[in-house]
């Protein structure tokens, strides 16, 4: 099983944005932990973390215990569970129309295309946190073109044009996409907002 924690954050006046987002990311990890395993590392002990490859973070204690960090504008959120897992949250925005030719594929495109003003910029943040929590999961980083592999929102669901990819994506509050991909059938599970 993979769970889901988020938490929406305010920035106090003068507080470094980057460093809070970072700090409140792995506070839900630390919850987490604490609550589904009853790992406790305390509030100020680091987590002993190892890095993949690319960076990715590992458990050094706890191998078989993935995880995963990402954070926005007053939002972060923390995946943990069984299996590699990627997760990433983006808030809805204004967006340069030129970074499409670099994170769509021409399928992509097209539905994009199709698409009129609030319902573009809310696709085109599908589709980001998609790619992004894919190559999160893998573990790669952004070593592989992100317009080699292509996600279909449809109807029934969001598919992957690379098979056995399990996909959640949830929007929050109706300023934030959050999306979780897993390469593992698994059961995903959106704990709270806290």
């Amino acid at each position: 099983m993979i769970k889901i924690y988020a938490e929406e954050f305010n920035l106090a006046e003068g507080e470094n944005k980057r460093e809070t987002e970072h700090f409140k990311g792995e506070l839900l990890l630390r919850k987490g932990l604490k609550k589904d395993y009853g790992i406790d590392y305390g509030e100020s002990n680091p987590i002993p973390v190892i890095k993949g490859v690319h960076g990715k973070p590992q458990l050094k204690e706890y191998p078989h215990i993935f995880h995963n960090i990402s954070h926005t504008a007053g939002l972060a959120a923390c995946a943990i569970g069984d299996a590699p897992v990627g997760i990433d949250v983006e808030e809805i925005r204004p967006f340069s129309e030129n970074i499409i030719r670099k994170v769509m594929s021409e399928q992509e495109k097209e539905q994009f295309y199709k698409l009129k003003g609030e319902e573009q910029t809310a696709f085109f943040f599908k589709i980001w946190t998609l790619k992004e929590s894919y190559v999160k999961a893998g573990g790669w980083g952004i070593t592989i073109p992100l317009t080699e592999f292509s996600f279909e929102l449809g109807p029934d669901g969001i598919t992957c044009s690379v098979p056995e990819v399990e996909i959640v994506q949830y929007c929050l509050k109706e300023r934030y996409i959050l999306s979780l991909c897993t390469f593992k059938k698994t059961e995903i599970c959106f704990k709270e907002i806290l």
